[in-house]
C-alpha cells in the first residue's frame, strides 16, 4: 500500500508526485471559490445580454403604412424605454402610443413589461385588461381584478370588469359590482346602463326603462344609452316611442369619444390627423378652451390644408366669447378653401352674431350656392332673414331647410314660430308637433304648442 501524509485540510493523499495527486490539490477550496466566480461573471454577463435584447425584442414595430408624424412619436417614446429600461412610465406610456394607433400585440407586451415594473401602477393593469376585453377574457379579468385591487374606492375600475362578466353570462357578479359602482357614485350613467342591460337580458322591461331614462337624464348624447332604450321600448310594443328614439338617434354624432378617462387619454394620443379634430373637441367638452385654442393654432400650421381645423378653432374662440379672433381665422380660412360650404356657414353666423347682417345673409348664401342641400345653411338663412323682418323670405327658407333635412327639428320648429306669428295656427300645430316629436325636451316649442291650440279651439 502506498503511504501517506495528512495535508493541511487533515485529509490523506499519496505521496507521490502524480497526476491523481495533482487533480486532486487543484480541487481545493479557493480553487472551488475562483471557478464559481468565473460562473457567476459568464451568467451575469448572459443575463445582462438577455436584458439588452428584451426590450429590443419587445419593440419589433411594422411602420408600414404609418405617417411620419405616427412614426415619429412612436419612435421618440421607443427611445425614452431604450434609455430608460427599467421604467415602468417609459414602458406604459410607449404602451399607449402604440394602442392609440391600432399597434395591438406590441402594446399589450409593452402593458405586461410596466406592469412588472411598477406594479403599483394602476393605470397598466387597467388599460391592459380593457385592450385585451375581446381577445383574451382571462388574462382581461384578472388585469382588471389587479386594478380593482389598486383602487377599490373608485366605481370605475368595476364598470369594465361587470360588462366583461356580463358579456360571458355571469350576471349575477356583474350585477354586484355595478351595483357597487351605482352606490359609490349616484349619477354614473355607465353603471346605470349596464344594469338596464342585466334587467332587460332578464326580460324585466319596465325597470330596464326606468334605469335607460335615467341614464338618458345624464347623458342625453349617449349612443349606447338611446340605442337600449329604442330596443326596449320596441320589445314593450311602444312603437311610436322607439320610433321617435331612433328618429333622434339618427342626429347623435357617431364619434369615437369616451367618457373612460384613461380611455379617452388613449384616444387624444393619436397623431394621425383624423384625430386631430376629436382631441380637440374633447378638450373642449371639458372646458379646456384656451388648450384647445392654442392646441388647434398649432395644428394649423403643421396641417395647412385641411378645413376641419380652423372650423374647429373659430367655433373654440366664438365660444369663448372671441368672435372677433374667431372672425379672422375663418376669413383667412375663406381664402385657403374657398369652396368649403361649411366654413361660409360658419362664417355666417360668426358676422351674424357681430350684427354683420347682409354679410353674414352673403355668407349664408354662398353657403347654399355651393351646396344647395345645406340645411343648415337654410336654417340659419331663415333665422338671420327673420331678425331683419322679411318673413316670406324666412319663411321659404326654414321650407327648404324641412325639404332637404326633414328630421332637422329646429327646422319645425322656427317655421312653427313664424306661422304663429302670422296667424296661420292649424300651420303652426302642424310644425310644433312635428318639432316636438323629433326633439320631445324642447320646453318652448311645448308652450307654443299648447298656445297654438288654444287659439285653433277660439277659432
Amino acid at each position: 500500500m502506498t503511504e501517506t501524509t495528512p495535508d493541511v485540510a487533515g485529509a490523506d493523499v499519496p505521496e507521490t508526485g502524480s497526476a491523481e495527486v495533482s487533480v486532486r490539490r487543484t480541487g481545493g477550496p479557493a480553487t472551488v471559490l475562483a471557478a464559481a466566480t468565473v460562473l457567476a461573471v459568464a451568467l451575469f454577463t448572459a443575463w445582462r445580454a438577455w436584458q439588452e435584447e428584451e426590450p429590443k425584442a419587445l419593440l419589433e414595430i411594422d411602420f408600414s403604412g404609418a405617417s411620419a408624424d405616427v412614426r415619429g412619436a412612436i419612435e421618440a417614446a421607443r427611445g425614452r424605454v431604450d434609455v430608460e429600461p427599467e421604467s415602468g412610465d417609459a414602458w406604459g406610456e410607449l404602451a399607449m402610443l402604440l394602442r392609440a394607433h391600432g399597434y395591438d400585440q406590441p402594446s399589450d407586451r409593452a402593458f405586461r413589461r410596466a406592469q412588472e415594473l411598477d406594479p403599483q401602477e394602476f393605470r397598466w393593469p387597467y388599460l391592459l385588461g380593457v385592450s385585451l376585453e375581446n381577445v383574451d377574457p382571462v388574462e382581461a379579468e384578472s388585469c382588471m381584478r389587479r386594478a380593482l385591487e389598486l383602487a377599490p374606492g373608485r366605481a370605475l375600475p368595476r364598470l369594465p370588469l361587470a360588462e366583461l362578466l356580463a358579456a360571458s353570462g355571469r350576471g349575477s357578479e356583474a350585477d354586484v359590482l355595478f351595483q357597487q359602482a351605482s352606490s359609490l357614485e349616484p349619477f354614473n350613467a355607465r353603471a346605470m346602463l349596464g344594469l338596464a342591460r342585466l334587467r332587460a337580458d332578464a326580460g324585466e322591461m319596465s325597470g330596464a326603462e326606468a334605469l335607460c331614462l335615467k341614464a338618458e337624464e345624464i347623458e342625453p348624447e349617449n349612443r349606447m344609452i338611446q340605442e337600449l332604450l329604442a330596443r326596449i321600448l320596441f320589445r314593450q310594443g311602444k312603437r311610436d316611442e322607439a320610433e321617435r328614439v331612433r328618429r333622434r338617434l339618427e342626429m347623435i354624432p357617431q364619434v369615437e369619444t369616451s367618457d373612460d378617462p384613461y380611455v379617452a387619454e388613449v384616444l387624444m394620443l393619436r397623431r394621425d390627423p383624423n384625430w386631430i379634430g376629436v382631441r380637440a373637441q374633447t378638450m373642449l367638452e371639458e372646458g379646456q378652451t384656451q388648450r384647445a385654442v392654442e392646441y388647434l393654432e398649432k395644428v394649423i400650421g403643421e396641417h395647412p390644408g385641411r378645413v376641419r381645423f380652423p372650423l374647429q378653432l373659430a367655433r373654440a374662440l366664438g365660444g369663448s366669447g372671441q368672435a372677433a379672433r374667431a372672425r379672422g381665422v375663418l376669413e383667412r380660412a375663406a381664402v385657403d378653401f374657398p369652396e368649403s360650404a361649411e366654413l361660409r356657414l360658419v362664417l355666417g353666423l360668426m358676422l351674424g352674431e357681430l350684427g354683420e347682417f347682409r354679410s353674414a345673409l352673403t355668407n349664408l348664401q354662398a353657403a347654399i350656392e355651393r351646396k344647395p342641400d345645406f340645411a343648415e345653411a337654410w336654417l340659419w338663412r331663415g333665422r338671420v332673414l327673420r331678425g331683419m323682418k322679411k318673413a316670406e323670405e324666412a319663411e321659404r327658407c326654414f321650407r327648404q331647410a324641412v325639404r332637404f333635412r326633414p328630421d332637422l327639428p329646429d327646422g319645425h320648429g322656427e317655421l312653427g314660430e313664424l306661422l304663429l306669428a302670422d296667424g296661420r295656427v292649424v300651420e303652426a300645430v302642424a310644425a310644433f308637433e312635428t318639432a316636438l316629436d323629433l326633439a320631445p325636451g324642447t320646453a318652448a316649442w311645448r308652450r307654443r304648442l299648447v298656445e297654438a291650440r288654444r287659439r285653433v279651439d277660439r277659432k
